[in-house]
Order: C-alpha cells, then structure tokens, then sequence
C-alpha cells in the first residue's frame, strides 16, 4: 500500500528521475525512517544515490541515542549518513521550533553545496500539510498559506520534494509495523506548549469527531488553493515585471499609476514580489502590512513612507520605491 501511494505520487509530480541523487531529511522518527525505506526500496530501479542527513538539535536527552541509532542503520544499509550537533537553545532568538527550522536547513544547504546534491526529501505526510493549513488558519492567511506545503518546490538552487503528502500517518505506521522496523518517538511530540502539537493533539481529533475525512478534504483544499495561487501569482509576476522601472542600490522602482490601477489581489502579490526582489524573502509581511502599503499607494502624499519588516515603501511624484533595510 505504501509503495504504491510513494510510487505514484513520485510520477504524478514527477519527483525522481532515472540515476538521481537525492539527500533525504531523516530523524529517528517513523514518518523519515518509512521514507529511508521506502527511497531504498527504489534505488536499485531508479539507480539512485542516496544520503542520509541528520541534524541533532541537542533539545533532549535522547538526542545523541537516537543520532547513533540512524547512524547504525545506515552503515547496516550501506547508505552515506551526514549528521551535525548544535544546541539550539543557546541561539535562539525567535521561536523554538523557528530556530530550529532554520538550522536544519541551513546544515541541508551546506551538505547540498558540499556534495552537489540539488535535491533534498522530506517526509511530510497528509496529517502534516492538514496541521500546516490549520495552523495557518489559526494564525491568518491567504491563498498562499492555504497551500500548506507542496510534493515539489524550489528553494534557492535546490528541489525540495514529498513524495508523503499523499499518505496519512496511520498508514506510514501500519507499514512500519508490517515491515517490523524499529523507530525513535520524540517525547516532546505531546507537549501542547507548541501550536503545532496542540493543533495535533487537541483540535484534529475533535474535527474528525465531526468529518472523519477532514484530513483529506485540508489536503484538497490546499491542493485547490495551491491551483487559484499558482494562476494568481504568474499573472501578478507578469504585471510586476510590467511595471518595473529599474533598480537602484538595494531597492527597485515600480510605475506608480500603473499599481494605483490594480486589482487588490494582483496588487498584493505584486508588492510581495517586489519586497521578495529587494529582501530576499517575506518573512514576517502580514496582511496588515498589504494594508498599509495599499493605503500609502491610493491616498498618501507624495514622500510619504511605509516600514515593514526589514523594507521601506517611499511614494513619489510617478513612482513607489521599495528598499530593504537588511545591509
């Protein structure tokens, strides 16, 4: 059952080809163990090159144990293992689980510059895109957030893929069962303290009281979502580059009329793309950032300006400017 929902999700997107190399994100617990597995069930078909990537974020006691449990596996699989230590909690400054984030994909990023591997798995499941709209939900979002995560995307030089997100986690644990391979379980799974487990925890079980196909229809509402944003977003970066005049140190200039005409959708893309041009990203823009924006553009005086997170919006006679503040 696993193989075939893993197979046909790597066809339907297209995940892996004939001879790929292909690093995978595995750390002890079952949803990345089931996918160590089941990449090696293929490697031989597809002429794969698989290594296994772990990052030890020293949070619990059981860190280094289960840093030496993957390590066994893979040298009794004969599969490369790449791990790295780093106390986390001695860095942070947002967080927890944002900290966290970051250091496990700034180590992915390194292994795949160190080793000229562009492709990195993950094994995000269905359970977790539905916990990832919710949370989303919860927190406030638009089209983009409702898409969760996708089976493949682009990030700096690098694929990221999920060849999961069709499967549920009952299923990845049947299978694991079936097979009789061992797993590590991360205690700090159950504390409600992080969003993420109390939606988990607390709020799915009691949806599926009320729909017990709720994961799914998450799942298809943020794949229905991810086909609205994607035609959205194309045609806004079409007018974005329309409407880009030139740039200037670390900034741009955008026509001034020309955004003053946009319809509200497009016009809050095309901001995020401009702010994505000039940052980098657009971590921590908000809706009520778009707001402001929109409001500076329509009815501010000229050289009035907006702050937003690490950027400065500036209205001028026939342009806007948008600048970062990151050196």
């Amino acid at each position: 059952m696993l193989e075939n929902i893993f197979s046909e999700t790597i066809k339907e997107h297209n995940l892996i080809g004939k001879k790929d190399k292909i690093m995978l994100g595995v750390s002890g617990g079952p949803d990345s163990l089931a996918l160590l597995y089941a990449f090696l069930s293929f490697k031989k078909k597809y002429k794969l090159k698989i290594v296994c990537l772990h990052f030890n974020h020293r949070l619990r006691q059981e860190s280094d144990e289960e840093e030496r449990f993957i390590r066994k596996i893979c040298r009794d699989l004969d599969v490369e293992f790449i791990s790295q230590k780093k106390k986390v909690n001695q860095f942070r400054k947002d967080s927890l689980e944002q900290v966290a984030r970051n250091f496990r994909f700034d180590f992915f990023l390194k292994c795949s510059r160190e080793k000229k591997i562009k492709k990195i798995a993950l094994a995000h499941h269905k359970d977790d895109l539905a916990e990832t709209v919710l949370m989303r939900m919860i927190r406030g979002t638009g089209l983009s957030g409702l898409r969760g995560f996708l089976p493949k995307a682009k990030f700096k030089n690098i694929t990221i893929i999920r060849p999961f997100i069709n499967l549920e986690k009952q299923q990845i644990l049947d299978w694991l069962k079936q097979k009789n391979i061992s797993f590590c379980l991360d205690k700090s799974n159950q504390e409600t303290k992080f969003l993420r487990n109390k939606i988990r925890i607390e709020l799915l079980p009691q949806l599926k009281a009320i729909n017990s196909a709720i994961v799914s229809r998450l799942s298809d509402l943020a794949a229905n979502s991810g086909l609205d944003y994607d035609f959205i977003y194309n045609f806004s970066r079409n007018e974005f580059r329309r409407l880009r005049q030139k740039k200037a140190g670390r900034g741009l200039y955008l026509d001034l009329e020309g955004l003053q005409g946009l319809h509200p959708a497009i016009f809050n893309n095309v901001v995020r793309i401009a702010i994505e041009q000039v940052k980098g990203n657009t971590r921590r823009i908000e809706q009520s950032h778009l707001t402001g924006v929109r409001k500076l553009i329509l009815k501010g005086k000229n050289q009035a300006s907006i702050h937003l997170p690490g950027i400065v919006i500036r209205k001028e006679k026939n342009v806007v400017f948008i600048q970062s503040l990151i050196l």
